[in-house]
């Protein structure tokens, strides 16, 4: 079966500043807590040792006590169907077999930036596959916005449009706009809009440089690039710390 996950970044982080200051729509999570203590939505505990799959959510928060500070793995994915969880997932990472020596590595590893970038995706495609019972998801109602959607994640993200992804489908634009809307509450432009965001945010926090962004997610300027983010974010993008 193809992977319907796409990893957008990773790494380990000891007191990470700027954790979950940023809104992302479309982007799920998971976190492994290795020390600390930390809260989501400023009342339940993550605890240490265990793992944390969390659905695409605006509003996902998640703080730390100040004078005991969270050392922490995180991935942060993009999926073509959809993550059907309600809230999060908790797995005591012993109880799964292969997890925790694949987190102790990847503890090590994804602490420089270079072999993030490179190495990441290998420990995320490991460690979906080991938890893939965990991981429930569902197609979207309609196979042409899961088409629709596939499409999307496959790029190349400056040349995204609704007209190209109707021909790239085989499908009557108007259909696959109410279709997409139908299922996922948006229409294919505000979706791409929201897809093109959750990108250079990402981006951003690695240390991309503005026109490389600019670039990447088909703007022909930084000041276009930076109008669009401001207008969707309602903060420049020059604002966002790395990670």
């Amino acid at each position: 079966m193809e992977n319907p996950f796409t990893m957008q970044m990773c790494g380990r982080i000891y007191n990470p500043e700027v954790w979950a200051r940023y809104q992302f729509y479309l982007t799920n999570r998971i976190h492994y807590i290795i020390s600390g203590t930390v809260y989501y939505q400023k009342k339940r505990r993550l605890n240490p040792g265990y793992l944390y799959i969390f659905p695409a959510d605006p509003g996902f928060n998640v703080t730390q006590d100040p004078s005991d500070p969270v050392d922490h793995i995180y991935f942060d994915f993009l999926s073509y169907e959809k993550l059907f969880i309600k809230d999060f997932v908790e797995i005591d990472a012993s109880s799964v077999p292969g997890i925790k020596p694949l987190l102790d590595s990847a503890g090590i590893t994804l602490t420089d930036r270079e072999e993030r970038f490179h190495l990441g995706p290998m420990y995320f495609e490991l460690l979906v596959s080991l938890l893939h019972d965990y991981m429930p998801f569902h197609q979207y109602h309609s196979p042409v916005t899961q088409a629709a959607i596939r499409c999307i994640h496959a790029g190349p993200v400056s040349e995204l449009s609704v007209k190209g992804i109707a021909r790239n489908i085989n499908v009557n634009e108007d259909h696959l706009i109410r279709c997409f809307r139908q299922d996922t509450g948006f229409t294919p432009h505000r979706y791409i809009s929201l897809y093109k965001v959750d990108i250079a945010t990402s981006m951003i926090s690695r240390g991309a440089g503005m026109k490389e962004i600019a670039d990447a997610i088909g703007f022909s300027s930084i000041s276009a690039f930076s109008t669009f983010y401001k207008n969707e974010r309602h903060i420049t993008p020059s604002s966002i710390k790395l990670l």
